[in-house]
């Protein structure tokens, strides 16, 4: 068979004829590139293709030169600090001297990392060479060349792929701060999240739609979001319920002299979907200190943590968190899951609604209707949205409802107390009463006829309900607690209402401690011998002296420290004292949930009194929902205290907001000296614990 060659190597290697009929030695000799014939004959040699040929084979194989290619260039050479080109190792050796030697990347002269081919060379001297030719690698040279081609073309789809992961695909962090376990979905992937744990998840970038469910609870917070590739750290916090903290901390080589240069703390309670960057230590720990350059003095880093207490849930913690700075709305998500894994006890459900009523009456009355479907034998909840359909002027349409289903159920008690529950004045006490005599046993009726015995002023027949209340329900009874101890001190009865208020005080602790305080202060005030600050002369430790002198300031003590005495809401207390044009400009610049939790109901209708007498708008709107009255009782006490007619018989107002009303209208100077006397008078004698009413009847100035 005639092939051609072009590179003449039949004459060179005559040999090469033997394997004329091989198809891939063939192609190679015709090809006229020398190393193709070489490598096609390595080949065959490791393949065993033609054993008929194998010794042949082993000896072409042996003689590189036979091989070798003229020059096209002169290879580069040379070495900085042993690193650079060279030549390297030695091979089929000549009686001249010349050798292959290998062309290489090299290291301390002498180790190759990378080979760039093969020559046929003579050392001229240290590191000097006279080249010849061009010789193809050998077996091993090639194959590592082959190999180390493979692995760059392999490495660089490594990258290639790993770039495209990373574009595509984004680390989500979610975190529970629950104290049950929740299990997540994202897209198609699903997640168990331990109580008061996390856990990362990749996830595709893009739209992603996912949900949070508890156990119990079921879907407590669903996720949709548009998520992009990128360095910094996406974290879902399921309801806002963990709290997730970021400490920036700072090193300086010189100690600050202040604590707040030391770093600072940004806490995200209540946000749900957070994207933080330049975050050095993610949930671990920072380093005591930290190196500097020379030209440093300080150096801030950023970590990211979850803020710990033994004992209580993180959405606890979040809780606390948020009423100290005044960021409750914030939680209310959190708070409303928390309390579906709770079933919806009593202390969940008041603490949801609280902050739900801080929002909106309408989100209030959501969140309400939603647990009374769960709990529909749950009689109070159900006035509670009473309440708030009244404020949101559905009161008409409640009568007919609530009418119409007392008719249906004329023997359920639960169903003609909430009818007569909505009527007001002296035809709902003669409703109740009636009630009273048809289901003596029902403790929510007793607790209501025994309220609006109380209002109505008959405190005689108040106290006797009141004790039949203590034998039937004691939890029913502490609900009128305020109530029994006004009308224990307008029947003169102050010692007993010492005795109930001592334990009262023992027994509680913050705010409510410092408002039993303060009450004890004021029927002390009124005993021979009674000590006006047993209990606000000091708080027990964990009270802060803030909260202490807002209730010294209440009852008209001076503060205990006088830097206190700056506070707005203490600024407010001693100014309602004597000067109502003072505190209806402060009102405007303290938040209602401080003036709700520190001031009486007798000092909030002083000033709601006031601001509606003068018609100061923006004092009357901060106020307004703060008075927790029905709008019909509402309106006939603006119109009392503005010196109109109006009969509070119609009404059902507390002892407090009526002496307050008395007071307030007998400011009219539009009204007779007599009336406005009488008024006075009347005032004085409906202020039982004769209080901030009494004070202001001596010290306003009319």
């Amino acid at each position: 068979m005639s092939i051609s060659d072009p590179a003449n190597l039949f004459q060179r290697v005559p040999e090469l004829r033997s394997f004329s009929d091989d198809p891939k030695i063939s192609r190679a000799i015709e090809s006229g590139d020398p190393f193709k014939v070489y490598r096609s004959l390595v080949l065959a040699r490791l393949f065993r293709r033609l054993p008929e040929h194998k010794a042949l084979l082993k000896e072409l194989t042996r003689e590189r030169r036979l091989f070798a290619k003229s020059l096209k260039g002169t290879p580069s050479l040379g070495t900085i600090n042993s690193f650079g080109f060279s030549f390297v190792g030695e091979s089929e050796r000549d009686t001249d001297g010349s050798h292959i030697a290998l062309h290489a990347f090299v290291v301390l002269f002498a180790i190759p990392l990378i080979p760039m081919g093969s020559y046929v060379v003579r050392s001229t001297g240290d590191r000097q060479w006279q080249i010849y030719a061009r010789a193809p690698l050998g077996i091993m040279g090639w194959l590592y060349t082959r190999g180390l081609a493979l692995a760059l073309v392999l490495m660089v789809l490594s990258g290639a792929a790993a770039s495209y992961h990373e574009a595509s695909n984004q680390d989500l962090t979610i975190l529970n701060g629950f104290d049950v376990p929740v299990q997540v979905k994202i897209g198609e992937q699903m997640a168990m999240i331990p109580a008061q744990g996390r856990t990362t998840l990749t996830v595709h970038v893009g739209h992603l739609r996912g949900e949070a469910r508890a156990d119990k609870a079921g879907i407590i917070d669903t996720y949709e979001q548009t998520l992009e590739s990128s360095e910094r750290y996406s974290i879902w916090n399921i309801a806002g319920a963990a709290p997730l903290v970021q400490n920036t901390i700072i090193y300086s080589k010189v100690k600050p002299a202040q604590p707040d240069q030391a770093g600072r703390q940004t806490v995200y309670c209540g946000k749900r979907l957070l994207e933080l960057g330049n975050i050095k230590y993610p949930f671990t720990e920072p380093p005591q200190s930290m190196s500097m350059s020379k030209y440093e003095s300080s150096v801030s880093v950023n970590q990211l943590t979850v803020a710990t207490q033994t004992n209580t849930p993180g959405v606890m913690s979040c809780l606390d968190y948020a009423f100290a700075h005044g960021q409750e709305k914030d939680m209310l998500q959190a708070v409303e899951a928390f309390a579906s894994t709770k079933d919806w006890d009593a202390r969940m459900t008041e603490v949801a609604l609280y902050i739900a009523r801080n929002i909106s009456n309408a989100e209030a009355l959501r969140l309400s209707r939603k647990v009374l479907k769960l709990h529909p034998e749950n009689v109070m909840l159900e006035r509670s949205i009473q309440d708030l359909r009244d404020e949101l002027g559905e009161r008409e349409l409640m009568l007919k409802e609530y009418a119409q289903r007392a008719s249906q159920h004329a023997s359920s008690s639960s169903e003609q107390y909430l009818y007569v529950s909505l009527l007001s004045g002296m035809e709902g006490l003669r409703a109740m009463k009636d009630l009273a005599q048809k289901f003596p046993e029902d403790v929510n009726i007793l607790r209501s006829l025994a309220w609006r015995k109380s209002v109505h002023g008959d405190s005689r027949g108040a106290m006797q309900d009141l004790q039949r209340l203590h034998q039937l329900s004691p939890e029913n009874a502490r609900r009128l607690f305020d109530s029994e101890i006004r009308l224990l001190t307008a029947q003169q009865r102050g010692n007993e209402a010492l005795k109930l208020l001592d334990t009262a005080v023992n027994n509680s602790k913050g705010v409510e401690r410092a408002m039993h305080a303060f009450e004890f202060s004021e029927i002390a005030r009124q005993i021979a011998g009674g000590d006006v600050e047993k209990y606000l002369r000091s708080m027990p430790d964990e009270d802060d002296s803030k909260l202490l002198d807002t209730y010294r300031a209440k009852a008209g003590l001076s503060p205990n420290n006088m830097v206190n005495r700056d506070l707005p809401i203490i600024k407010l207390s001693l100014s309602l004292r004597n000067a109502p044009e003072q505190s209806l400009d402060l009102i405007k610049h303290i938040d209602p949930l401080q003036i709700r939790m520190h001031l009486g109901m007798d000092q909030l209708a002083l000033l709601y009194g006031e601001a509606s007498r003068v018609n100061d708008k923006a004092s009357k709107d901060k106020l307004n929902r703060l008075m927790h009255m029905r709008k019909t009782d509402l309106s006939l006490f603006e119109q009392f205290v503005r010196g109109e007619n109006a009969n509070l018989e119609e009404a059902d107002l507390e002892m407090d907001i009526l002496a307050a009303a008395y007071f307030i209208r007998s400011r009219n100077t539009h009204l007779s000296t007599q009336e406005r006397q009488n008024l006075r008078q009347l005032a004085s004698k409906t202020d039982a614990l004769q209080g901030i009413v009494s004070t202001a009847i001596k010290q306003w100035q009319s």
